[in-house]
Formats: C-alpha cells, structure tokens, sequence
C-alpha cells in the first residue's frame, strides 16, 4: 500500500477562492481519500479528486462542508458488452492524480489530502 499526501493553498477572493495540487505517479487502485481541511476554511469549500487528464472524469467530488473525512470511492463495472453489472470496484489509477478545492477563503493549507492505493 501506498500513501501520498499534497497540501492545497487556496488564492482569491472569500468564498471564491482555488487551488489544487497533484498527486505525482500513481499506478495502481485507490482505496481511501482523507481530507483534512484548515480550521478557518468555510462550509462551502468543495475538494474535488480528478484524473490529470479530464477526459478520464472525476473519481469523487467531496460534499461542500469542509469537514474532515475519509472517503472510499468506487467506480461502477459493466460486463463484456459494456452493460452494468451492478457491481462495483476500486478506482484503477495510471498516471497523475489532482486535486482541487473551490469556494474556499483564501488560506495557505486549505487542504491536507492523502490518498492511499494499493500499487501494481
């Protein structure tokens, strides 16, 4: 199992600020998210978990409350003809990961994220 941890600073205006950071090398399945955000961040900080490459869509949009949390999200599996099997299954990673805050106060570590997956 691996473990990496990034550390967001958010610029801009109140309740308008962003940031991200990436998660560098990760080739393998995702287990588990763990957000733990500055004690000032505002309820309506939204931390969003991406693929590096946007085609490849969003692994887990955390709800706006800036209330630490761990997070294990899955992804829907389909059979061999494409159709859901109504199974679901860990996130399979390949590459860069990135994390970005939203609607946050601007804030030198807005976010402490640390992913932990399981490399092949």
């Amino acid at each position: 199992m691996i473990t990496k941890t990034v550390t967001i600073t958010t610029v801009g205006g109140d309740g308008a600020a962003t940031g991200y950071a990436e998660f560098e090398n990760c080739y393998g399945f995702l287990l588990d998210v763990y957000n733990n955000w500055h004690a000032s961040a505002p309820a309506t900080s939204v931390a969003t978990l991406t693929h590096h490459e946007p085609s490849l869509g969003t692994i887990i949009a955390c709800p706006a409350t800036a209330t630490d949390g761990l997070y294990a999200p899955r992804v829907a599996t389909t059979d061999a003809a494409g159709a859901a099997s109504g199974l679901y299954d860990m996130y399979p990673l390949n590459g860069k990961l990135r994390m970005t805050v939203t609607l946050s106060n601007a804030l030198t570590g807005a976010l402490v994220s640390t992913i932990r997956y399981l490399k092949v």
